[in-house]
């Protein structure tokens, strides 16, 4: 079905209907005054539209390069999972530009799952048309060194008839994991 893009000043508007839901995806960067938090926003809008109840997942991916490329540095990207905070971070230590710098993702809504490995994700002999997370309950909660890094979290939502739901999704880089949790708290 088809899908409508609005843009704005700094920001784009993706909405779409299916299966009784109706979606609004609503990507930005936030500045201010001092130019804003290193962070990529993505504020989803669900409602339901049904007659009845509905229990849906709302997984966030993206990949991680923390390099001059993915090929050359992913050997390199460790990945680890804060349980306190609920945040998915990486780090290059190898890369001299990077070695002090966090990556991070995470959402508004308290984490399902998490992985930080790609190829478990996507499976084998799959592709991103069609991976083999999006046929489990949950994702693999892999995380760590030698991995094929990038960071996905995945949210539970839940919607009564006529119900709306937000949830936001949250990318970014800091110069601390202290740094990280005031960025995605504020």
């Amino acid at each position: 079905t088809a899908y409508r893009a609005r843009h704005g000043a700094g920001y784009t508007v993706f909405e779409h209907n299916s299966h009784g839901i109706e979606q609004e995806l609503t990507v930005f960067v936030p500045v201010d005054g001092d130019g804003g938090q290193p962070i990529k926003l993505q504020r989803l809008s669900l409602k339901n539209d049904t007659d009845r109840p509905r229990r849906l997942s709302v997984t966030y991916y993206a990949e991680l390069t923390l390099g001059e490329c993915r090929e050359s540095s992913q050997a390199h990207v460790v990945t680890d999972w804060d349980d306190e905070f609920e945040v998915l971070l990486a780090r290059n230590f190898y890369n001299p530009d990077y070695a002090d710098r966090v990556a991070f993702a995470a959402m508004s809504a308290p984490a399902k799952s998490y992985t930080g490995d790609r190829a478990a994700f996507i499976g084998r002999n799959r592709s991103m048309a069609n991976p083999a997370a999006m046929e489990r309950i949950r994702l693999s909660r892999r995380i760590g060194a030698g991995l094929d890094p990038f960071a996905a979290v995945q949210v539970e939502v839940r919607l009564m008839p006529g119900e709306c739901a937000e949830v936001t999704c949250m990318l970014g880089e800091a110069g601390s994991v202290a740094q990280v949790y005031e960025i995605t708290r504020n």
